[in-house]
C-alpha cells in the first residue's frame, strides 16, 4: 500500500535542525517525528521559505499577527500558510506541530480555501487562552478549531480546558512530547558537579529556585533568557548562562549531579522538554508539581524522579538536600527515569503515535 504524503508545518525554520541531527551534531526533538516518518517510507516534506527575507506576505499579514500578540500572547503566521497555499494539495495530509504555525491552516480550512485534514498539535495555547474566552481572538479560534480532522494535546491539563471552554468535547487526542533519546543519553566523563537548571520559556519560576539554593555550598549553572531572571537577585554560588546551543545544554546536563524543573502553573504544557533531556541524561529530576508535568507524563514520585511543591523554595531545598545527601538515590531515579524515557517518552514513539492518526484519516 502506497505511504501518504505528508506536509509537515513549522513556528521556526527547521532545516538547521533537521541538518544538525543528520550530523550528529544536535537533537531532533524539534522535529515532532518527521526523519522518522521519512525512514518509515513516508514522503514527507517541510519547507523553509517563509523565513526567508523575501517573504512578501509577512509584512501584509503582521498587523493581524500583532493584534493577536497582543492579545493572548502568542503569534498567528498567516503569512506562512500563504507562503504555503500553491503546496498544500500536493500532500494527503498536512501535521501543524505549533500553534501559531497550525491556526492559520486551520483558518484557511475553516474558510473552505483548502481540505486537506489536518493534524493539529497544540503546545501552549490552552494556557495563552485561559481567562481569555470573551476576547475576539478565543471567538475566533473557537470557530476555526472545530475545523481540525485530528487535534493532539501534551497533556490532560490542556484537554479539559479545549473540552469545557472551547466546545471540543471527545475531540482532543492526547500524545505525550518526546526527545531525541540518543543525543542527551550520551555519556561523557566530565565530572557531575553542580546543579542546573535549564528552561527559556516565561513559566519558569527562577525566583523560587534562587531561594532554594541559595547559600548551599554546591555551584549552580542556569541557561535561560535574560527575560526569565528580569529583577531577581541571584545568588553567589549561581552562574547564569543566557540562550546558550543546545550543544552546550548537553554539556551542562553532562556535568551536574541534579535536574531542577522550577515552573509556575500555567494550566498547559510547561518544563516538559527539560524533564526528558535531563532524565535521557540519567541525571535526577526535581520537577515542580504542575498539571503541565503531572498530566503530561506517567512519570512516578520517587521512583522515576521528585515533585517539588511549586513556588515553595523550603520544599525545594529540602529536596536538593536530600538528594546531594544520598548519592545513591540520585543514581536510582536517574537510571529509572533514563529508561522510563527510553521506552515510552522517545522521538520515535513520537513518530510512531503520529501514524497511528495519519492512517484513520
Amino acid at each position: 500500500m502506497k505511504k501518504k504524503k505528508i506536509l509537515f508545518i513549522y513556528r521556526t525554520k527547521r532545516s538547521p535542525v533537521l541538518e544538525n541531527w543528520a550530523r550528529g551534531e544536535g537533537p531532533d526533538s524539534l522535529l515532532f517525528g518527521f526523519n522518522h516518518l521519512k525512514n518509515m517510507g513516508y514522503n514527507a516534506d517541510f519547507f523553509d521559505c517563509a523565513y526567508s527575507a523575501i517573504n512578501l506576505y509577512h509584512p501584509l499579514f503582521y498587523p493581524l499577527e500583532h493584534a493577536i500578540i497582543n492579545k493572548v500572547g502568542m503569534g498567528f503566521k498567516l503569512d506562512q500558510a500563504a507562503i504555503l497555499l500553491p503546496k498544500f494539495n500536493k500532500y494527503d495530509v498536512i501535521v501543524a506541530t505549533g500553534d501559531s504555525a497550525g491556526l492559520p491552516i486551520l483558518l484557511l480550512k475553516y474558510l473552505r480555501i483548502i481540505n486537506k485534514p489536518v493534524i493539529f498539535m497544540s503546545a501552549g495555547l490552552a494556557g495563552a487562552l485561559k481567562g481569555k474566552t470573551d476576547s475576539w481572538v478565543t471567538k475566533l479560534y473557537k470557530k476555526i478549531l472545530l475545523s481540525v480532522d485530528i487535534f493532539t494535546a501534551y497533556s490532560q491539563v490542556e484537554i479539559d480546558f479545549f473540552e469545557k471552554e472551547m466546545g471540543l468535547k471527545n475531540k482532543i487526542k492526547y500524545i505525550p512530547l518526546a526527545t531525541d533519546f540518543e543525543y542527551f543519553s550520551q555519556k561523557s566523563n566530565i565530572e557531575r558537579k553542580v546543579i542546573c537548571a535549564v528552561g527559556t520559556e516565561m513559566g519558569r519560576d527562577y525566583k523560587t529556585f534562587f531561594e532554594a539554593v541559595r547559600g548551599l555550598s554546591i555551584q549552580v549553572e542556569v541557561a535561560c533568557h535574560p527575560d526569565n531572571i528580569k529583577g531577581l537577585k541571584i545568588p553567589s554560588n549561581v552562574t547564569i548562562h543566557f540562550n546558550i546551543p543546545v550543544s552546550d545544554i548537553l554539556k551542562l546536563y553532562q556535568r551536574s549531579q541534579i535536574a531542577v524543573v522550577p515552573c509556575i502553573e500555567r494550566y498547559r504544557s510547561s518544563g516538559q522538554m527539560v524533564v526528558l533531556e535531563s532524565a535521557s541524561a540519567s541525571l535526577p529530576v526535581i520537577a515542580a508539581k504542575i498539571k503541565g508535568i503531572t498530566g503530561a507524563f506517567k512519570f512516578k514520585d520517587k521512583k522515576h524522579l521528585l515533585y517539588a511543591k511549586p513556588h515553595d523554595p523550603l520544599d525545594l531545598k529540602e529536596k536538593i538536600n536530600f538528594l546531594l545527601k544520598n548519592p545513591q538515590k540520585r543514581k536510582e531515579l536517574g537510571i529509572n527515569a533514563s529508561n522510563f524515557v527510553k521506552n515510552n517518552y522517545t522521538t520515535k514513539h513520537l513518530a510512531k503515535n503520529l501514524t497511528g492518526f495519519i492512517e484513520k484519516l
